[in-house]
């Protein structure tokens, strides 16, 4: 499968993506709709444009048999792996446990980054977190361990 094939396959995600984000977001109160509804908009107008762009470019562009490129589609399949492996971290030990878990592990493995930058990153995130948790009054859901 060629490159620009799978960029429009993913672009057309993440449009459909946004749009149900919006078809939801009406459905929130009116207070609580404005920012998830005008971000969808703003996400689905723009990946709409990138869309219609690169359908635009590929029509135009004589793409010749050999020159195609092969894509592994198993490669997204790994860092798709650490965000479902974030999310279950959070279901289960809450989101300040679960950030420092995933960054620990996706620092030192996949960004082969020394434990003195891991530390201080960790460090970083997770008052950046707190700081910005209590200046927005946000409430966080339990989790499994009750953390």
């Amino acid at each position: 499968m060629n490159k620009d094939y799978l960029n429009l396959i993913f672009s057309g995600f993440l449009f459909i993506l946004f749009t149900l984000a919006i078809i939801e977001a009406l459905t929130f109160s009116k207070l609580a709709q404005f920012f998830p509804l005008y971000i969808s908009i703003a996400g689905s107008a723009l990946t709409l444009i990138y869309l219609i762009t690169e359908v635009y470019k590929l029509y135009k562009q004589k793409v010749k048999e050999g020159e195609q490129i092969k894509i592994s589609l198993l490669a997204p399949l790994r860092y798709i792996g650490w965000i479902l492996g974030y999310l279950v971290l959070i279901y289960i030990g809450g989101l300040m446990l679960a950030t420092a878990i995933f960054l620990i592990l996706f620092l030192i493995l996949e960004s082969r980054m020394n434990f003195i930058h891991t530390g201080i990153s960790i460090i970083a995130v997770l008052i950046g977190v707190s700081l910005l948790s209590s200046a927005l009054d946000i409430y966080w859901p339990t989790n499994l361990l009750g953390l």
